[in-house]
């Protein structure tokens, strides 16, 4: 754990401190190379899943990109305010039951239909961001297996692979891996948590949470 990590608090963030980094992570100070929230959910979901630890220093320029603050005060919000959004979701995958997902609705979008798409490919990005390949580390079927239904959300399966797939069945394909992603994001945890030879929660009353 750096200086960082270990400094900051650990509250979950509010839902007037998720809109405050949503305006700051908008602005001009980072220039447009910060990752959304759902974005930064779903890398780093997938960056405290994988097979090797992965520090702050290091995923933070990769979620941040290289900010120009205004002043240390404004530095410090930011920081903290993030460090606390990854500690929420890694005690989210610890807890062994469900990951509260943050996604964003399409702009005209109706109430329930959530940008699944950008979550899912950032998962995946999170995935690349491994220094150890996970189909390398784990079981290559077995990784993929879990990774299907993240990557049918991303857009990341061949078209060609599906078109054996009835319109309604994928329909219904693409429903159940919407509703099971949060649960889905838990397998994945543990499934790497045993290959490193700790301790797996035992299983709860495992329902997917509330969006934000």
């Amino acid at each position: 754990m750096t200086s960082t990590e270990a400094s900051l608090p650990s509250q979950p963030l509010t839902d007037a401190e998720i809109e405050r980094l949503e305006a700051l992570l908008a602005s001009p100070i980072f220039e447009k190379q910060a990752m959304g929230l759902d974005e930064m959910q779903g890398f780093l979901a997938a960056v405290l899943s994988g097979p090797a630890p992965v520090t702050a220093n290091q995923w933070l320029p990769a979620v941040l990109g290289n900010p120009k603050y205004d002043s240390p005060a404004q530095e410090a919000e930011v920081l903290s305010f993030v460090m606390r959004f990854q500690h929420e979701i890694a005690a989210d995958l610890a807890g062994g039951e469900s990951l509260g997902l943050l996604l964003q609705r399409a702009e005209g979008a109706d109430e329930n239909d959530y940008d699944y798409e950008t979550w899912c490919q950032s998962y995946l990005d999170g995935v690349e961001f491994s220094a150890e390949p996970w189909d390398e580390v784990g079981d290559a079927d077995e990784v993929n297996e879990l990774l299907f239904p993240i990557a049918l959300l991303a857009g990341e399966i061949d078209k060609q692979a599906l078109k054996q797939i009835k319109p309604r069945d994928m329909a219904q394909l693409l429903t159940e891996c919407r509703e099971d992603l949060p649960l889905i994001s838990i397998d994945i945890y543990e499934y790497f948590l045993k290959l490193r030879g700790e301790p797996v929660p035992a299983p709860g009353d495992r329902k997917p949470k509330k969006l934000h």
